[in-house]
């Protein structure tokens, strides 16, 4: 997981040996999530491929239904998720709502019991040789990942190679444990709306027309009262209105 253009796509690259178009699709439950079948020192893998958090369609409900669909699927088949892997481009110093909302939207979906089986993957796909320059723990405090990382998430570097994002997946070892948003749609039978990731998108979309209803009445409705209220106090208003 991660936001548009952060890394994704390379760092699955780097693990298969191949570009996502030539490697080997297991299939795609719906258009946005997709699994792809790969070996590792005589290991099976499947990679799971889902869009970007900060696109417009995942906060909108089309691409976020899809990978809440996948995740109560899979978990109903009793298949447990080895861990998460986030990717931050640490070359974009802009870090807009969206990304923040992307972040967040993660925490949500995840929950902090399984915290420790995320991996904050700092990528820096054109200046791989750089990244050792940058602080991972710095970036990971200037964009507020401290209470994720508290609870067990680790911030790590990915130096743009096959070993390195091998070693980011050997990292995760062999444990397995349920999403917070499986256990909510599985086992407590919730609605998606009714879930923290859920409620949480939702708020994402109301708050944008909350802003505009306040800006409204701060600037055109309230004004707008005011100044009915001073003519109707003038006095040779009264009197014309009396005298109509």
């Amino acid at each position: 997981m991660g936001k548009t253009e952060s890394g994704i796509n390379n760092f699955i690259n780097k693990l298969t040996g191949m570009q996502l178009g030539g490697t080997k699709k297991l299939s795609s439950h719906t258009e946005n999530v997709r699994e792809y079948d790969c070996s590792h020192s005589g290991q099976r893998f499947i990679l799971v491929d889902t869009p970007g958090l900060n696109n417009g369609e995942c906060l909108q409900g089309t691409a976020f239904r899809d990978i809440s669909k996948w995740l109560e699927d899979t978990y109903q088949r009793s298949i447990r998720l080895t861990g998460v892997i986030y990717t931050h481009d640490i070359t974009d110093d802009d870090w807009p709502p969206a990304d923040v909302q992307s972040f967040e939207l993660l925490g949500h979906l995840c929950g902090n019991k399984p915290a420790d089986r995320v991996r904050l993957v700092m990528t820096m796909p054109n200046q791989a040789e750089e990244l050792d320059a940058y602080n991972v723990e710095g970036i990971s405090e200037s964009i507020d990942w401290r209470s994720f990382i508290r609870a067990g998430a680790r911030p790590v570097r990915f130096d743009n190679t096959s070993a390195g994002a091998w070693g980011i997946i050997e990292g995760l070892e062999n444990t397995k444990k349920a999403l917070l948003l499986q256990e909510e749609l599985v086992i407590m039978k919730k609605r998606l709306e009714d879930t923290a990731a859920g409620k949480h998108r939702l708020d994402e979309l109301v708050a944008p027309y909350g802003q505009a209803e306040g800006w409204f009445k701060r600037w055109i409705w309230k004004p707008c009262l005011n100044m009915w209220r001073k003519i109707a106090n003038w006095k040779w208003f009264k009197v014309r209105y009396i005298r109509i």
